[in-house]
């Protein structure tokens, strides 16, 4: 068995107190991407673009675009797919939702947002007539980002939405997030 001095013994276990009480890093050193977003830090707000309308555009697909702001103090790697729910109805009337499909046509690639700046993705939806058969009006837009646990809503305005969610083919479908 080696014996070690009590310096290099003192000075190892100061490295290993603070190796195991460092904060995690905001970059990967394996990779150099930033650290994943935290849910909790990504706020969702409707963006510029798209074909959609406020109050709808009836029998047509219709695009709307929504911006991803990181609000933490450090840069960030947001990837994949966020989970959005179409709500309409309260708890004691019976909440109808309708669900978006991933839209796995575009590739998810991973996007790196600085404290402040912004990711986006796009809803792609079927906007109807409020007297059609099957249709939702929706309230909000629950919208959980990609790794998320908790939704946050956004109020629709957009209009009266075809409901797709037993479609073989459907024509709702959410894009990944991209820059």
């Amino acid at each position: 068995m080696t014996r070690q001095s009590p310096r290099r013994a003192a000075l190892l276990v100061a490295g290993l107190m603070a190796t195991t009480m460092t904060p995690a890093i905001a970059a990967s050193p394996a990779t150099g991407q930033a650290a994943p977003c935290q849910a909790g830090a990504l706020t969702p707000s409707w963006a510029s673009g798209g074909s959609a309308k406020p109050g709808g555009v009836p029998d047509e697909q219709v695009t709307a675009v929504v911006a991803l702001k990181n609000t933490g103090s450090r840069a960030c790697t947001v990837h994949g797919y966020p989970e959005v729910t179409l709500e309409m109805g309260t708890e004691t009337a019976g909440v109808q939702t309708e669900t978006f499909r991933e839209q796995t046509s575009v590739r998810s690639k991973p996007v790196t947002l600085a404290a402040g700046g912004s990711a986006r993705f796009t809803l792609t939806f079927l906007s109807a007539k409020e007297s059609e058969d099957n249709v939702i009006v929706p309230g909000v837009a629950a919208i959980t980002p990609p790794n998320g646990k908790a939704a946050k809503d956004l109020k629709w305005r957009w209009g009266p939405v075809l409901r797709q969610e037993a479609a073989t083919h459907p024509g709702n479908f959410v894009s990944p997030v991209t820059r």
